[in-house]
């Protein structure tokens, strides 16, 4: 059952869909707390043709599309989406496009948003270091009398998090729950000095491989290998190869194994998350590959013109944020089939559970299983 596009609040209606777009999707691109969140600017009269609004973590910009057209209608300025989403990025884009609406401003994650900003609508990561790092960064961007509102589901607040709210932001207030959804404020903060810390980071050293790793907050495993990630270099392929990716590269530990096992090799890391690729890319610096190495910010492989890959490392998602689901690793599948040689080779990590042995029949021919975990399996496909 497909599901509406239509997104009704006090603001207007817009029609507001996830990208990529898909005929069959079943999955929404707004909830609850996105709509609670723009019926309380509306019934509170809380913007302005001066307003600076900055929207954070809007993962396919409802929040923002919104704003943008209540800021049209008061010649005010547009808003801005911080986020470390390639996806949030198109989803501004697409959705500003079908709406027709100007396009907003967008700050990759890595990168601070430079304000002064009079309010702030913050959707919380399920990272609580990223939001942390996102909070100690933001707070001096911030206008005098300034205000920050977090739209949350009920169900993903819990004493850590809303704990964690308070030590940075101070005493915070809620609003009455409507639809499983509540909104939080913090409104006693200080104007800031306009001078934001960089972005939070840290480095560990992975005595096994002789790497040393640097991460920023928004990247999956700071502080020790993915168990996916160690699982697939126990198993590594033996090559040579020419033409490496590492699809979905994270940290870009598979990208540098392989640019370090195969020197004549021209290694290609791609990954949704801006943090990562950042990461990746000073990873490869740091570790002494950065010639062989590159890493792009992408949708999968989506308009990236790659064709004729010996090999393509795979430790896919499967959860965006905090829906779960195979989507993202079914697109995967089947753009690494696109590229590869006849002869080239997808080796895919993945929980046991997930099925990933006879889901990837779909496109490949031949897949066998290469190791085995308690938890995990490699699998080698090909064409």
């Amino acid at each position: 059952m497909m599901t509406l596009p239509l997104m009704t609040s006090a603001l207007g209606n817009l029609t507001i869909r996830r990208v990529p777009y898909s005929r069959k999707e079943t999955l929404q691109a707004f909830d609850q707390a996105d709509i609670l969140a723009l019926d309380y600017l509306h019934d509170e009269n809380l913007l302005s043709s001066t307003s600076r609004v900055l929207v954070i973590n809007d993962s396919f910009a409802a929040i923002t599309s919104t704003v943008s057209m209540a800021m049209v209608s008061k010649l005010g300025p547009m808003p801005v989406l911080w986020s470390d989403s390639y996806l949030a990025k198109l989803g501004l884009q697409a959705n500003a496009k079908t709406n027709d609406l100007p396009q907003a401003g967008f700050v990759q994650a890595q990168d601070t948003p430079q304000g002064p900003f009079d309010m702030v609508i913050l959707r919380l990561p399920k990272s609580h270091g990223l939001l942390l790092d996102q909070i100690q960064r933001l707070l001096p961007q911030l206008a005098a009398n300034a205000l920050i509102i977090m739209p949350v589901m009920v169900k993903h607040i819990d004493n850590a998090v809303y704990q964690l709210l308070e030590s940075a932001l101070g005493e915070l207030t809620t609003s009455l729950a409507r639809k499983k959804a509540r909104l939080m404020f913090a409104s006693q903060l200080v104007e800031g000095s306009r001078k934001s810390p960089s972005a939070a980071e840290v480095v560990w050293d992975v005595p096994t491989l002789g790497l040393s790793l640097q991460h920023y907050s928004g990247v999956f495993g700071r502080t020790k290998l993915d168990p996916g990630a160690q699982v697939l270099l126990d198993n590594f392929p033996q090559g040579p190869y020419q033409r490496v990716i590492d699809l979905g590269c994270g940290n870009g530990v598979q990208a540098i194994a392989a640019a370090k096992k195969w020197p004549l090799s021209q290694v290609m890391g791609v990954d949704e998350s801006y943090m990562s690729v950042a990461s990746a890319s000073l990873n490869a610096a740091s570790n002494g590959v950065a010639a062989q190495c590159e890493f792009k910010a992408g949708d999968c492989l989506t308009d990236m013109n790659i064709k004729f890959v010996d090999l393509i490392l795979c430790n896919p998602p499967f959860h965006q944020e905090r829906v779960v689901g195979d989507q993202i690793a079914m697109r995967m599948f089947a753009q690494a089939a696109k590229v590869l040689t006849p002869e080239g080779e997808l080796w895919v990590v993945g929980n046991r559970h997930l099925g990933y042995h006879a889901k990837l029949k779909r496109w490949f021919k031949r897949v066998e299983q290469i190791g085995a975990h308690p938890k995990f399996v490699v699998l080698k496909a090909r064409l």
